[in-house]
């Protein structure tokens, strides 16, 4: 239900389609016919949309996040991070700026919006980064609305800029939002040392008490699953997208004894801009991995009836799916969004072919995670822990401490810059950069000199030896 006289964002649920609803006592459900119309519409699982305060489906509004895929938003985290700084500025015109829709606001209402924003007191106040964040969402916005003839003139105004793509090369004339704020650092990266990590996974996720014994007041469900989630982000660099849409056919096997960490060929399908890369998997997350699949994963799938329209059919050598014509695509090709339609027969029953599942042997969609690392967050916080993790959070903390142990491995000593933002120590430096570049699948090396930074800032971080970490982790968890 909508709270009165405020716009709510909302995300598509594919899967509730089929499934019932209790209102006022009550059980509502859709029909069969409404069903079809549903699925065969193009819904995208997790899209956003957002409805009026009215309860008003916002057509043209959600016409722009259908169009963004198209126009360089493929990520559904980072349409999702759209949609909510859209959500508050369509609530500013409302609450602040007399019932002005978006398609209404003027410069002025700029004005208002980034006093609001940027210029009041703590803690109304949010960070430059964060300001260029919405900036960029509702830049896209508006660019996407003239060319619609939604409006006419942007609220926004730009400026001419000569910009190096890269920091390198020949300087290019670019056009330039002036609202953006030039003196935001490029970067806001958080990252967990290895104390507060463990203290997140075991307090936070597990529902261990500080001491590591056992709280017998935690009732919280799939504390191993999401614990072990984590320890796949921390230690392989992943992000959420990534390590949520793996499928159990193409996880290395671990049968024998071999190297401690084996590779990984990640699909470009699944990574941010289509670029695949090597990764390396340890043998002892896939260890804990397949003990999940043979008890929690597998009691999940057990559980299940799964219903799919126009399902995918995984192959019998598990590098392929087919559809219900006959069409096969290599798993490798296979996106985010499909992977949640392929199957596979286990003891002659349907499951899905994701390695993530739910209670109720469905995908775990990406909000659960996110969901799950803030209970936890909050979890640590009651008990005197000061700690909060996102999933984003870990991949920074993978990229700090594999920074770390390759520039050991290069150079042999504690690396102590004396110009942290130097020619010479970005090029001393260039191995472990481009090797990090890679584990990363980061466009341009300039995304990964924000570690460089990192490491000046946190230098007990620089004196941990990579069998030290994976060691310390696999502690307490064998």
């Amino acid at each position: 239900m909508l709270e009165d006289g405020i716009a709510q964002l909302f995300f598509t649920d594919i899967f509730a389609l089929r499934e019932s609803t209790m209102v006022d006592g009550t059980r509502f459900a859709l029909s069969a016919a409404v069903i079809t119309a549903a699925e065969s519409a193009g819904l995208v699982d997790d899209m956003p949309f957002i409805l009026s305060d009215d309860g008003v489906y916002q057509h043209d509004l959600n016409r722009f996040f259908r169009a963004c895929p198209t126009m360089g938003v493929r990520s559904l985290n980072s349409l999702r991070a759209y949609a909510r700084d859209i959500l508050v500025w369509m609530r500013f015109l409302e609450e602040r700026r007399g019932g002005k829709t978006v398609w209404q606001a003027e410069r002025d209402d700029v004005i208002a919006f980034h006093h609001a924003r940027r210029l009041a007191k703590a803690p109304y106040r949010i960070s430059a980064s964060s300001w260029n964040r919405a900036l960029a969402a509702l830049d896209k916005l508006y660019r996407w609305g003239l060319e619609e003839g939604l409006i006419k003139v942007s609220p926004f105004s730009y400026g001419i800029l000569l910009r190096r793509a890269g920091g390198r090369g020949i300087p290019q004339v670019v056009e330039a939002n002036r609202a953006r704020e030039r003196a935001a650092r490029s970067h806001n990266m958080r990252f967990a040392d290895l104390g507060r990590y463990l203290a997140f996974r075991d307090v936070g996720l597990r529902g261990r008490l500080p001491d590591g014994a056992e709280d017998p007041s935690w009732r919280g469900r799939n504390g191993e699953r999401n614990a072990l989630f984590a320890e796949l982000l921390v230690t392989t660099g992943m992000r959420l997208s990534e390590a949520g849409s793996l499928f159990l056919a193409e996880l290395p096997s671990i049968d024998g004894k071999g190297p401690r960490a084996l590779p990984f060929d990640l699909p470009g399908a699944i990574t941010k801009g289509e670029r695949s890369r090597r990764i390396r998997l340890p043998r002892r997350v896939l260890k804990l991995i397949t003990g999940y699949v043979d008890l929690d994963r597998r009691i999940a799938a057990g559980r299940a009836t799964v219903t799919v329209a126009d399902p995918l059919w995984l192959a019998p050598d598990g590098r392929s799916a087919t559809d219900p014509h006959g069409n096969r695509a290599p798993l490798s090709r296979i996106g985010v969004r499909d992977r949640q339609r392929v199957l596979h027969a286990s003891s002659g029953r349907a499951e899905h072919a994701l390695l993530w599942l739910t209670e109720g042997g469905k995908p775990v969609p990406s909000a659960t995670w996110e969901v799950a690392f803030r209970r936890a967050s909050l979890r640590c916080q009651h008990f005197g822990i000061d700690v909060v993790v996102t999933p984003h959070m870990l991949r920074h903390t993978f990229a700090i401490n594999m920074l770390s142990m390759l520039i050991r491995a290069q150079i042999g000593t504690v690396f102590s810059p004396g110009d942290s933002h130097g020619a010479a120590y970005r090029h001393i430096l260039g191995d472990p950069l481009q090797k990090l570049q890679h584990l990363l699948g980061h466009a341009s090396i300039t995304s990964t000199y924000i570690y460089l930074d990192s490491l000046a800032e946190a230098q007990e971080l620089v004196d941990a030896a990579a069998d030290r970490w994976d060691t310390d982790l696999a502690e307490d968890h064998p």
